[in-house]
C-alpha cells in the first residue's frame, strides 16, 4: 500500500463508526475474498496477497460486533420486493473455489454461524484443470527459488525477451493472456515443472463431493464463469456462454435453488447491451466488484475487496464508508454502463 493510501486510511480510522454507518449509503456490506491461509500457496502467492487465519478471524469478529450476517436468500428477497437492504448487515463471498474454503474458511464460519456464497469455476472442480493465472504464479515461484541463468534464458526465448533478467521474465509471465497460455505450458516443460503433478499432489481446488458437503452444511454455491477468462477479451456470445454454462453446472449438478453469479476479475467496462440480455436469463443476482456502488437495475450488487493483509478490516471499512459517503454526495455512487 502506498503512502497516500496509508495516510487516508489512518485518517479515516479516527472517525467514529456509528457516524459513518449513519451517513453511508451502504446498508448491507459485501466483502469478498479468494482464500485464507497461514501457508504460502505457490499457485496464488505471486498473484496477490491473502489474509492468514488470525487476520481473517479478527476481521470477522469485528464485523459481528457491528453488523449482522445475512443469508443470500434474504438479500435476494429484499431486492426482488424492492425493499431496503437489511440495515447493518453483511454477506461474505469467496471466489475461485480454492480448497481452503473447505479446509479452513467453512469451519471458521460455521463456528460463528456466518453464511457465505462460494463462487466456483466448474473447469477447476476436482482439480482436472489448472487456472492459467495459477500456472503463471507457479512458474514465477519456481524461478524465484532458483533463478539460474540458463533457465532464465530459456524462459526469455519463449517470451521473446532480449534481456533475460529475473525481473523481466517475471513481468512478462504476469502479462500472458489466456489466449497465449500455451507459452506457460512451454516454459514449464523447459524448467521441468509439471502442472499435472502439482494438481494431483496439492489439490488446490475443491472437489465435487466437498461442494456437496458445503451445500448440505448450509452454504451457498454460486458460479464464477466456466474457466475464469477476462470478459473484456471475449465477444458477447462467449460472455453469455461463460456465464450461463457455469450457472447451469451449479443448478443441474448441485440442484441449487437460486442462481448467483460473480464476474471473474472485474465487471468494469462491460457494456449495458450484455446486461440487457443477462437480466432476461434465470440468473437471480449478479455480483461485481465496484466498491458497493448501486446497480440494482441490472440485478447487480457490488462487493469490495477485504483480502488486504496489510490493513485491518476495521480500518479499511472506515475508509470505504467515508469514500462511499463522498461519492453519494457527488452523485457518483451508481454504476452507469454504455
Amino acid at each position: 500500500m502506498n503512502l497516500l493510501k496509508k495516510l487516508y486510511y489512518n485518517s479515516c480510522s479516527l472517525l467514529p463508526l456509528p457516524l459513518l454507518q449513519k451517513i453511508s449509503p451502504a446498508t448491507t456490506l459485501l466483502p469478498y475474498h479468494h482464500t485464507v491461509s497461514d501457508k504460502v500457496l505457490p499457485h496464488i502467492s505471486e498473484l496477490y496477497a491473502y489474509k492468514n487465519v488470525k487476520q481473517f478471524t479478527e476481521d470477522l469478529d469485528f464485523l459481528l460486533k457491528y453488523y449482522k450476517p445475512v443469508y443470500p436468500e434474504v438479500l435476494l428477497d429484499c431486492i426482488n420486493t424492492q425493499n431496503r437492504l437489511p440495515e447493518k448487515s453483511f454477506l461474505l463471498t469467496f471466489d475461485d473455489g480454492f480448497r481452503e474454503v473447505f479446509d479452513i474458511i467453512a469451519p471458521i464460519l460455521e463456528a460463528k454461524a456466518v453464511p457465505a456464497i462460494f463462487f466456483i469455476n466448474p473447469a477447476f472442480i476436482d482439480n482436472k484443470q489448472l487456472f492459467f493465472r495459477s500456472k503463471a504464479s507457479l512458474l514465477i515461484h519456481e524461478l524465484k527459488k532458483d533463478p539460474q541463468p540458463a533457465m532464465l534464458s530459456a524462459c526469455a526465448a519463449h517470451l521473446q525477451l532480449k534481456d533475460p533478467t529475473l525481473e523481466n521474465v517475471v513481468s512478462a509471465i504476469k502479462q500472458i493472456s489466456q489466449s497465449k497460455s500455451f507459452i506457460l505450458d512451454n516454459i514449464a516443460g523447459n524448467i521441468n515443472f509439471s502442472y499435472a503433478d502439482y494438481l494431483q499432489q496439492q489439490q488446490p481446488f475443491l472437489r465435487f463431493e466437498q461442494l456437496q458437503q458445503l451445500q448440505q452444511r448450509g452454504f451457498t454455491i454460486g458460479a464464477h464463469s466456466w474457466d475464469h477468462p477476462y470478459y473484456q477479451q471475449l465477444n458477447e456470445q462467449q460472455q453469455l456462454d461463460q456465464t450461463l454454462h457455469s450457472c447451469a453446472y451449479v443448478r443441474d449438478k448441485l440442484h441449487a435453488e437460486h442462481n448467483f453469479f460473480s464476474f471473474p476479475y472485474s465487471d468494469q467496462s462491460l457494456p449495458q447491451q450484455l446486461f440487457d440480455k443477462l437480466v432476461l436469463t434465470d440468473v437471480d443476482l449478479f455480483f461485481g466488484i465496484q466498491n458497493q456502488k448501486d446497480e440494482l437495475h441490472n440485478k447487480m450488487v457490488h462487493r469490495f475487496n477485504a483480502e488486504r493483509p496489510d490493513i485491518s478490516l476495521q480500518k479499511q471499512l472506515k475508509g470505504m464508508l467515508t469514500f462511499m459517503s463522498v461519492q453519494q454526495f457527488r452523485s457518483k455512487n451508481k454504476v452507469h454502463r454504455f
